[in-house]
């Protein structure tokens, strides 16, 4: 298992006039899944000011060939990951990981020793129920205006349709939204409404399983905050 991911690049290290541990602040983020649009939108939170005494590593994986990205292998490389660190005497403030509920690729069993497996290494999980991409629509539009049964099903409203209902309304509402190439500045004014949705809605990972909602409001409104 070693080496099937390795530290995409480390950003958000600037030079800070402080001793304070609170603004040396270290964020370890894995991502499970593709992960590309998660990956976009944390470079953008890393762009903004505010971020600017925030230390942030990512992974990556090696090559398009791996295509372990199921939530319990990101947990492995978590694993060894933190095993790295520990070999150096060093470990992040927090470790994250962000993960989609996934219907289609992880069971509720699977999900429920995920969340396990995270509480016991004192791992934090970032989840959405349905997709990242819900997360990415509270930042637009409340989820009051929706029947959140059409958002929990998040169902592909044509048949040769590569995306979802909430893909769908995201590209309806800002003008377009391709995944692979999210547009930060489309959302960065909603942030803060984002959490206000997400916390209006459950956040607690067992919780969110079989129900609408996100947790990522949690590791956002902390790099903010930072």
């Amino acid at each position: 298992m070693p080496g099937r991911l390795r530290v995409k690049n480390t950003f958000g290290e600037r030079s800070v006039q402080s001793n304070s541990k609170d603004t040396r602040s270290v964020y370890l983020i894995s991502i499970a899944g593709e992960g590309k649009t998660e990956e976009l939108y944390f470079d953008g939170i890393y762009n903004m000011d505010s971020t600017s005494i925030i230390k942030i590593e990512r992974l990556e994986k090696h090559d398009e060939t791996d295509t372990k990205s199921h939530p319990n292998y990101v947990i492995e490389l978590l694993d060894e990951r933190k095993g790295q660190w520990e070999e150096h005497g060093f470990m992040p403030d927090e470790l994250w990981m962000v993960v989609d509920r996934d219907k289609q690729n992880v069971s509720s069993d699977q999900l429920f020793s995920i969340i396990e497996k995270c509480k016991s290494e004192g791992y934090n999980l970032a989840l959405s129920n349905p997709t990242f991409e819900f997360w990415l629509l509270l930042h637009i539009t409340d989820f009051e205006s929706y029947d959140n049964k059409m958002l929990l099903s998040n169902p592909k409203p044509k048949a040769k349709s590569k995306k979802r209902f909430i893909e769908t309304e995201l590209s309806r509402l800002i003008g377009g939204y391709n995944k692979k190439n999210l547009q930060f500045e489309k959302f960065e004014d909603g942030i803060n409404n984002a959490i206000k949705r997400a916390k209006k809605l459950p956040t607690d990972n067992l919780e969110l399983i079989n129900n609408l909602g996100t947790s990522v409001c949690f590791l956002v409104e902390k790099l903010i905050q930072k």
